[in-house]
Formats: structure tokens, C-alpha cells, sequence
């Protein structure tokens, strides 16, 4: 049933109500940012929440806009902002409304969703560009947790599969445009499905464990990276390193697993212990623009193991590709 709401007006009298309505104070009360300037990009007004997102004074912060967008690589909403805030904004482009990073006062760079506006004025002409940010710092820490959940093997907590093919794939194109070596290290443990039947799935997995920390014990440079790629095998990627560093990271890695010691009494060929075989394979593009994918590097480390386990195992194996056109 519709309510007839003139029936709570007493006869007579109309509802109170303000004879103009303070938009300045309603935007003062928000959450969101507000930052209004001119077309030369002179502040006519920055909200408490621009403040409060940014960490200066309104005043200080007027000072600092022209450099508040951080600007890398080719991200034209970044840059079409960056103009905007300097005082450089064209009326004519489009208006950026995108997730992006900004300086502040508070040191590490902050991210906030952007909207921006093109006011006019009663005759149609634009005066000013309107700036609306959000703050969105905890969906993009919760982004980075499921991106990085995404990439990481839950028993290791190294990089997954298709993380390491990811790097790969990164990484063999820097090298084929630098020309810089690459080594790819494949380790498979000798004898695991053995062990995990026997012992259980309880003793596998502290085995993928130890063995998990020990490679990024081993792999340590930032640019290393350490993936488990199938149930008992390992995948170090080694950006710039030669063959005889290659072949060096592989005897340890292979000398390394074995002095855990971890039990495995049917691995005859290892003692009675965990072991492993171990292909290395190294790479160098000697001219730019060979178009080989790492597929190929990928394939040779797995070849190198395939011949490791066809010799009984415990053992490691090298080779070094030039590549040319």
C-alpha cells in the first residue's frame, strides 16, 4: 500500500527544508577524494579525503601534483592524468578513468581508483577537470594474495608450472634481445613414487619440503627462479649465467639433496637414501632476433635428466646450446 506522505504535514505548513543545498560541506564529508582545478591546473579545491589519501596538507599537496602519477612504461591513462594534474590537460582527449599509483607522504607508492570529469558551464564551455580517487589499497593486497596463490605450489610454497613458464618466457626474451646466457636446471628425485607408497604421504611430503628449501638455499640471486613443475620435479631458472656456472649450481644441487639424507631404502642406486638426477642446459643467442622459443631450453634440461636416469640415476648431466641464424 502507497502511503500518502502529505497526511504527516500538519495542515498549513510546508516540509523544512534548506533554501540551497552546501555541496562543498556533502563532499567535505567524504570518503572519496575530491581534487578540482582549473584548466591550467590551478587547485580551486581538494577535499580532507585528498588529503587524508595523500598524507599532505592541502596546501602542500598543491605543490606536489604535477608529480603524483607514477608514470611507467606505456599507461596513456597515467600519462593523460599526469598532464591534467601539471596543468597540461586537453579538453579534447579522453578523460582517464583507471587504477593507478601515486607518491605520497607516507614514502612506498599508494594505489586509488581514478575517475575524472569535464565541468562546463551553463554555455557548454569546459573550466575545470574534476579528480575523484578512491583509496584501494586493501583489494589490490588482496589481488596480490590470489595472484600469488595462483603461482604458488601449496606443499613448497615454491613457484608453480605455469608461473616458471611465465618467467621463462619473460626472461628468454631479455636474453634473446641482450644476448646474455640463460640456464635452465631440471631436478627429478630417484626412486619418489617408491617412497611416497612405502612411507606415506606424510614422509613425501616433508621430502618435497626439505628438498624445496634447499634449491632456494642454493638459487638465491633475486633474479633465480625455483618452481616445483610436476609431482617429484624441481625447475631452477638461472637469467645470465654461463654453462660452467650452470654445470656448477647442478653438481651441488645434485651433492646438496643427497646429504639430506632423507631415508628412501628403495633407491638401491642412492644408498638408501633421497637422490636425484639432474640436467643442466645452457643458452646464448649470438645474434639478436632468433626467434626459437624456450621451449627448446626446456627440452634440452629434460633430456639431460632422461639420459641421468638411463645411467641408474644419482647423477648429473650438462649441455650447452649457441644458437644462430
Amino acid at each position: 500500500m502507497a502511503l500518502d506522505s502529505s497526511k504527516d504535514i500538519p495542515s498549513g505548513r510546508e516540509p523544512l527544508r534548506p533554501s540551497g543545498i552546501d555541496f562543498e560541506s556533502l563532499v567535505r564529508l567524504s570518503n572519496e577524494a575530491v581534487i578540482l582545478l582549473d584548466l591550467r591546473g590551478t587547485p580551486l579545491f581538494i577535499s580532507p579525503a585528498a588529503e587524508r589519501l595523500f598524507g599532505w596538507r592541502a596546501e602542500k599537496l598543491a605543490g606536489h601534483l604535477g608529480s603524483l602519477v607514477q608514470v611507467s612504461g606505456s599507461n596513456a591513462n597515467a600519462e593523460l592524468l599526469q598532464r591534467i594534474l601539471s596543468g597540461n590537460g586537453d579538453t579534447a582527449r579522453p578523460l582517464p578513468h583507471a587504477d593507478l599509483q601515486f607518491s605520497s607522504a607516507f614514502g612506498p607508492v599508494i594505489w586509488a581508483e581514478v575517475r575524472t570529469h569535464l565541468l562546463e558551464n551553463a554555455a557548454g564551455a569546459p573550466y575545470a577537470f574534476a579528480v575523484y580517487l578512491r583509496d584501494i589499497a586493501k583489494r589490490k593486497e588482496l589481488e596480490s594474495q590470489l595472484e600469488a596463490a595462483t603461482q604458488t605450489d601449496p606443499v613448497t610454497g615454491l613457484f608453480n608450472r605455469r608461473a616458471f613458464e611465465d618467467n621463462l618466457k619473460r626472461e628468454w626474451a631479455i636474453a634473446l634481445r641482450e644476448k646474455t646466457h640463460t640456464s635452465l636446471i631440471r631436478v627429478s628425485l630417484d626412486r619418489f613414487d617408491a617412497l611416497a607408497e612405502h612411507n606415506g604421504p606424510a614422509a613425501a611430503e616433508d621430502c618435497l619440503t626439505r628438498v624445496a628449501e634447499t634449491l632456494k638455499d642454493i638459487a638465491r640471486r633475486p633474479a633465480d627462479i625455483t618452481a616445483r613443475t610436476a609431482t617429484s620435479e624441481f625447475s631452477i631458472l638461472l637469467p645470465r649465467t654461463h654453462e660452467q656456472g650452470a654445470e656448477t649450481i647442478g653438481a651441488y644441487i645434485h651433492l646438496a639433496i643427497r646429504d639430506l639424507g632423507i631415508p628412501n631404502p628403495d633407491n638401491g642406486r642412492g644408498a638408501g637414501v633421497v637422490t636425484a638426477s639432474v640436467g643442466a642446459a645452457c643458452a646464448v643467442a649470438e645474434q639478436t632476433g632468433v626467434s626459437e622459443s624456450p621451449e627448446f631450453i626446456l627440452a634440452a634440461a629434460e633430456n639431460c635428466v632422461f639420459q641421468a636416469r638411463q645411467e641408474g640415476g644419482n647423477r648429473i648431466k650438462t649441455v650447452m646450446n649457441v644458437l644462430a641464424r
